[in-house]
Parts: C-alpha cells; sequence; structure tokens
C-alpha cells in the first residue's frame, strides 16, 4: 500500500513540473506570441475651398436700373482687389465691408453705360481667384424731371401750403412713382398725395399743417420706370418750414376780409368781391405769389381785351390766389363799395392801404377762406387742394391705403 501512494505522489509531482515549465523556459520552442504593436491612423487636413468670386447684378448682366446696387462678393475667401471702371476708363467709388467679403459702390449708376469689373480674391492659404466681366445699364426711351414746390429756396410758408410734384412727362404708373414720393415732418402730421393729373401729384396734410411744422421731400425717381419706357432723370430732395398760423376769412354777403394770425383776429377789412355776373368761387384759397405791381386782364379768363367787358387794369399789391385770375389787391376805384356791394369781377377789392398790409403781413401758403359767394373753387384751380373733403382728397392717392 506504502508503495503504490509513493508511486502516485510522484506522478502527481512530476507532471506539476511539466505544466510549470513553460513559465520559465527560455527556448524557441513554446516562446509566447510577440503582442501586436500598436498602430496610429493620422487624419488627412480637409482641401481647402478655393474662392469664388460673384456680383450682384451677377457678370454680363444687362439692361439693369442703374440704381441697383453693385456689390461684388468673396465665397470661402476675402476680396484683396476691385476694381468698376466705366467706358470712359473712370472708377466707378466703392468700399469693402470689414470682412473684406462684400465691396459695395457708393455711386449710383449711370444710364445707358457698360461696366467693367476686376475683383481677385484669396482663400485660407492665400491663394488667389480673379474674376472679371461687365454690366450694361438701361438706355431709357426718354426721361422726366420732377420739380417740387414748395423749393430749397421758398422760404417760410403758411399752413395751406401743398407739396406740389410735377413731371414734364406723363406718368402712367402713377403707383410706382407714389412709392418713391417720401415727406417726413416734425411734428408728425397725418397726410396723403393726391393725383391732379398724369404729371402733378399734390400733398396736403389731413388738416392745415401745424404752425412752425419742418418738412422734408424727397422724391426718389432716379432710374424709377413711371411707364411706357420713361425713366426718372434725378431724384429731389427738399425742407421748408411753415410758419406762423394766418387765415383771412371772408363772407360774401358781409363783405368783411377778417384776418387772424395763431387763431387771433388782428385786423379787418372791408371788401368787395365778384358782382353777380363774375362771381368769386365760394371755397378755401392759399396765397400763391405776389406782386407789387401787376396788371390784370380780362384775357386771362377768356375776355378778350375789345370784347365787352375787356380790361386791361394796373394794380398795386396784387396777392395771387388762383390760376384763373382771383387776386386780393388794391382797387381804389371801389372803395365806397367796398363792404356795401360786391362789383368786381372775382378778386376781393380792398383798399390800397389794406392791399399793402395784407402784402407785408400775408404770403405764400397763407390761407383765405370765402364762404357764400359763387361756384365752389375747384380743386385744381391753383392750390385748391382743401376743398376736397379728406376723403375725397386720398381717394386721388395711386396706393391703397394711401402713403402718407
Amino acid at each position: 500500500m506504502t508503495g503504490s501512494r509513493s508511486r502516485r505522489s510522484a506522478a502527481v509531482l512530476t507532471a506539476l513540473a511539466v505544466l510549470a515549465l513553460p513559465a520559465c523556459q527560455s527556448g524557441e520552442e513554446g516562446a509566447p506570441e510577440p503582442a501586436a504593436a500598436a498602430t496610429s491612423t493620422a487624419q488627412e487636413p480637409d482641401p481647402v475651398e478655393p474662392a469664388v468670386i460673384s456680383t450682384d447684378p451677377p457678370l454680363d448682366s444687362v439692361d439693369v436700373a442703374p440704381v441697383t446696387p453693385l456689390h461684388v462678393n468673396a465665397g470661402n475667401g476675402t476680396l484683396t482687389a476691385v476694381t468698376v471702371t466705366d467706358e470712359d476708363g473712370a472708377a466707378l467709388p466703392g468700399a469693402l465691408d470689414a470682412g473684406a467679403a462684400t465691396w459695395t459702390a457708393s455711386a449710383e449708376l449711370a444710364y445707358g453705360t457698360t461696366y467693367t469689373v476686376a475683383a481677385t480674391a484669396v482663400d485660407a492659404e492665400g491663394t488667389p481667384t480673379q474674376a472679371g466681366g461687365t454690366i450694361t445699364t438701361v438706355s431709357p426711351r426718354t426721361l422726366t424731371l420732377a420739380s417740387v414746390f414748395p423749393s430749397a429756396d421758398s422760404g417760410t410758408v403758411g399752413v395751406g401750403q401743398p407739396i406740389s410734384v410735377t413731371f414734364d412727362e406723363d406718368v402712367t404708373d402713377r403707383a410706382a412713382v407714389e412709392r418713391q414720393l417720401h415727406v417726413t415732418t416734425t411734428p408728425p402730421v397725418v397726410g396723403s398725395w393726391s393725383w391732379l393729373s398724369d404729371r402733378t401729384v399734390h400733398y396736403r396734410p389731413q388738416q392745415y399743417w401745424p404752425a412752425h411744422t419742418h418738412v422734408a421731400v424727397d422724391v426718389d425717381v432716379y432710374g424709377l420706370d413711371v411707364g411706357a419706357g420713361i425713366r426718372g432723370q434725378r431724384s429731389e430732395h427738399v425742407e421748408f418750414d411753415v410758419g406762423a398760423k394766418k387765415v383771412a376769412v371772408v363772407d360774401a354777403t358781409e363783405r368783411v376780409l377778417r384776418l387772424y394770425v395763431d387763431d387771433q383776429l388782428v385786423k379787418e377789412m372791408p371788401t368787395s368781391l365778384g358782382k353777380s355776373g363774375s362771381p368769386t368761387p365760394t371755397g378755401t384759397y392759399v396765397v400763391m405769389q405776389q406782386s407789387r405791381n401787376y396788371t390784370m386782364r380780362s384775357a386771362s379768363y377768356g375776355v378778350p381785351l375789345d370784347a365787352p367787358g375787356g380790361y386791361e387794369t394796373p394794380v398795386e399789391y396784387a396777392s395771387r390766389l388762383s390760376n384763373s385770375g382771383i387776386f386780393v389787391h388794391a382797387a381804389p376805384w371801389s372803395v365806397g363799395d367796398q363792404g356795401r356791394r360786391n362789383v368786381s369781377h372775382g378778386c376781393l377789392n380792398v383798399s390800397t392801404a389794406n392791399a399793402g398790409w395784407f402784402y407785408d403781413n400775408f404770403g405764400r401758403g397763407d390761407v383765405v377762406e370765402v364762404a357764400n359767394a359763387g361756384p365752389a373753387l375747384e380743386v385744381w384751380d391753383g392750390y385748391g387742394d382743401w376743398n376736397a373733403s379728406w376723403d375725397q382728397w386720398q381717394a386721388g392717392s395711386a396706393l391703397v391705403p394711401p402713403a402718407s
């Protein structure tokens, strides 16, 4: 029994010894596999996108409106050089933005002109890209010039003075034009444009201008197609001031002209208005212009000098109220009728002294209101704008709602 156990113990020890050998055996046979080497995959950098140059409007554009803003743009880079020249080689001024991504022209383009554009841009690595081409502006069929009144040299005007814009060609796209007419006032005022003809548009407030209002008018029609291929020749900017509120009021049945300044009665004048055959139109007038000396002519309203009732009469201190020939003026020959009877051809006759006072103290844009006289003054007669109701006035706008 003892021998059998001894043999089993020896066999176990031998087996353990054999299992232990690989852990310290140095021979090639049975050597452990070498560890796999660590690998690295270095990523290639993304390729740099080349700079791309574009223009607005695009190169090779034709019939471009001259007010179209001209831009040169760089994508994936920055602009380093931009030149735009006209047919004579004159450079169009412009400037880069802060990031040098866009160049913008600082002057309007001219009509019927081809501009040559040359630009260089660089990408993130400094590699340059160049582009060039032409842009050609429209050649209008004809041009129209807008005149604005009051003008820059009109001085202070009265509270009844409308703004008048008159074109020297017919305007068939009234809405397009009206969208480019802007009035800015201090203090703010509610007003509207209204077309009196295909060439004339007026602006008036809903009520008389507040005294001492400052008014700025912008007629931004350069480059604009006003219809039928006619384009605006240039834009206009005008500023003017409104003075004190001056309103003269007369009732044709009373024949007394009462003059108010800032709603305070300051003077009364006996007057004689139009007789039955030539009544003074009833309505609200605005002083249009004044002449120290003026010759009244019946031919101005269709009666020749050699016809019955024809006349040519020199007068002093003439303040025109309408295109049809209504004035406040000196009429020393009718002083005996003034305040008593209406004997004039339609004008408001006053004494020479009173006509001089009116001439000196009332002026362009001031208001004369005539009541209980002849037929209504037409809106188109002089500055008869105030003879339309506010709704009627707004109905003359080409825009809905009307521009203010």
